[in-house]
């Protein structure tokens, strides 16, 4: 370089089919969509003042002036970054590419930029959209062009050999793989296994595998490996090759870094001494869940294009190992969803709960709700307790807490909870129900008469009695507690004096309700008011109503 060569920052704008240079030099410029912005960008993605960039200590360094749709640096999301020869810039959905040398490199900088995507120089990619047909090309043989003689090198070495012997070895690398699949029982493992193939085929040094979190859009080592075999600390690699093969979706090789003009003058690949290296997006129907990437510290080997092919091959396979554990994963928690809404509700709300819309992130969030809840508590039990052995009294609490249960799920209600000799359920979540006032009656009624059922089955000696209380109005409803313990609930004021109605109001054989109960189901059943009462920690009375029965049935009543 002459003495009198400054070093320069220039932009290389893709837009339109088309490449434009843009210097920054050592004035600090604003890039937006306002005519008035150093670099006028007048697209639609870009904010009126999207970024700045201006020379520091540390070198150019671009800044977010709060843009709308942000700006990446080599795929990541930056508020504030040094930039680097050869970073690309993502500034909405324009594409630009940093350039940073002697200002007399300008003249030269278009053909170096054209030269690297001819084939047979330093670096070279695969496109990874239709690679289902890379994999059946594998299967086929030699016969597609894929594995022409002319690119016939063995995986492992660098001695030429036919065309078929490469598809051969390709063959076994896709046989191995497939069996990681399908014998492997975790992610991990299944990509530990991956990698292992990859060690045992092709001459790298290091390798990594890399997921991406859906969530939090950071990448996560799954699987990493170097010629000793895996290391004590996680391994740094060149985040600009990575980020590439990402964002384009392609394989890339590069032969020799420090002849591409692209990523040879990246900070990590002159740190960490790369001479070759290679990776693979995990591609899987259009989506990146990840990538695979392999390089060489030495200079006496180069990766080559065949080898770039197996390790596409074997990026697929991890893609689809992938896939395979997500649904493995939808399973197991549509298993423990359905498991845990059975605690709760009958088997046919279950179905409709898992049938309905959303049904994976919704249904049982905490939220407001208008329920009828019904209380019922086993008048005289403990004292029957006292008479019986502990094991009999377990054998007849099951079977009232079956029969009444039933009637619960009969008519669609959930069941809340069982407390001793007692139990809680409610109608109206978590699938909403107009009448579910009516039907939380109904169940009552139903629930004294499979009492009355059982109490003729086992005769007067062990004849038991139940009071039911039933209220209803709004309430918080859905999965309440904590994040290693929640329960599916119903919380509120509405819930309070359906307890009391119960354990203050009715008599043993009654069914009791509020007045709001009252109001939406009096149509379909007899019911007397009682004495307003002052529940406790009730300011105001309330107006309770015995259950005589229903309304067409009335010689069903059950007795006060």
């Amino acid at each position: 370089m002459k003495p009198r060569d400054r070093i320069v920052c220039r932009l290389r704008i893709q837009e339109d089919n088309r490449e434009r240079l843009f210097t920054v030099g050592d004035r600090p410029i604003v890039i937006g969509r306002a005519p008035d912005c150093d670099l006028h960008l007048p697209h639609e993605s870009i904010s009126r003042q999207h970024a700045r960039i201006a020379r520091e200590d540390d070198g150019w360094v671009l800044r977010d002036l709060g843009s709308k749709n942000g700006c990446r640096v080599n795929t990541f999301h930056v508020n504030e970054q040094v930039l680097q020869h050869g970073d690309r810039l993502d500034l909405g959905t324009l594409r630009l590419y940093v350039e940073i040398g002697p200002e007399s490199m300008a003249s030269r900088a278009r053909v170096i930029f054209e030269e690297k995507k001819a084939p047979g120089l330093h670096t070279e990619v695969l496109d990874l959209q239709d690679l289902d047909h890379l994999l059946q090309g594998a299967e086929r043989g030699p016969h597609l062009s894929l594995f022409s003689e002319k690119r016939a090198l063995t995986l492992g070495t660098d001695d030429p050999r036919p065309s078929a012997e490469t598809a051969g070895e390709l063959m076994r690398l896709v046989s191995g793989a497939a069996e990681s699949l399908l014998s492997c029982t975790t992610l991990p493992e299944t990509l530990d296994r991956i990698l292992s193939l990859v060690f045992d085929n092709i001459p790298v040094e290091r390798g990594v595998i890399c997921l991406l979190d859906p969530e939090s859009g950071s990448i996560e080592p799954m699987a990493m490996r170097n010629r000793e075999g895996v290391p004590d600390v996680p391994m740094t690699i060149s985040t600009n090759i990575t980020g590439a093969a990402i964002s384009d979706k392609q394989a890339i090789l590069i032969r020799d870094t420090a002849m591409d003009e692209r990523f040879g003058g990246a900070e990590s690949v002159i740190l960490l001494e790369i001479h070759s290296a290679m990776c693979a997006p995990l591609l899987r129907d259009g989506k990146v869940s990840g990538y695979l990437y392999v390089d060489r510290q030495s200079a006496s080997r180069a990766f080559e294009m065949p080898q770039l092919e197996a390790l596409s091959i074997l990026a697929l396979l991890s893609a689809i190992a992938v896939e395979q554990a997500a649904l493995r994963d939808d399973i197991r928690r549509e298993q423990e969803r359905r498991v845990r809404l059975a605690r709760y509700s009958s088997p046919a709300v279950v179905e409709r709960i898992l049938e309905a819309p959303g049904a994976g992130t919704s249904g049982m969030v905490a939220d407001e709700g208008v329920v009828s809840i019904l209380f019922a508590d086993l008048a005289g039990f403990t004292d029957l307790a006292e008479r019986l052995p502990p094991s009999e009294v377990i054998l007849i609490l099951n079977e009232i807490f079956e029969r009444l249960t039933s009637a619960v799920f009969a008519l669609d209600g959930t069941l809340d909870k069982y407390s001793g000799d007692g139990m809680m359920a409610f109608f109206g979540a978590p699938l909403a129900m107009p009448d579910h006032a009516e039907r939380a009656v109904e169940a009552a009624l139903r629930m004294q008469e499979a009492l009355a059922e059982l109490n003729a089955a086992r005769g007067a000696q062990h004849s038991i009695a139940m009071r039911i209380g039933v209220n209803s109005g709004t309430v918080v409803v859905g999965d309440i507690g904590t994040p290693q313990r929640k329960d599916y609930t119903v919380i509120g004021d509405v819930v309070n004096i359906a307890s009391r109605l119960e354990s203050s109001v009715a008599q043993p054989g009654q069914v009791v309700i509020g007045e709001a109960t009252w109001q939406a189901a009096r149509h379909a059943f007899a019911c007397d008011p009682l004495e307003p009462v002052k529940l406790k920690g009730k300011q105001q009375s309330v107006e309770p109503y015995l259950v005589r029965g229903r309304i067409d049935d009335p010689e069903r009543a059950p007795d006060a």
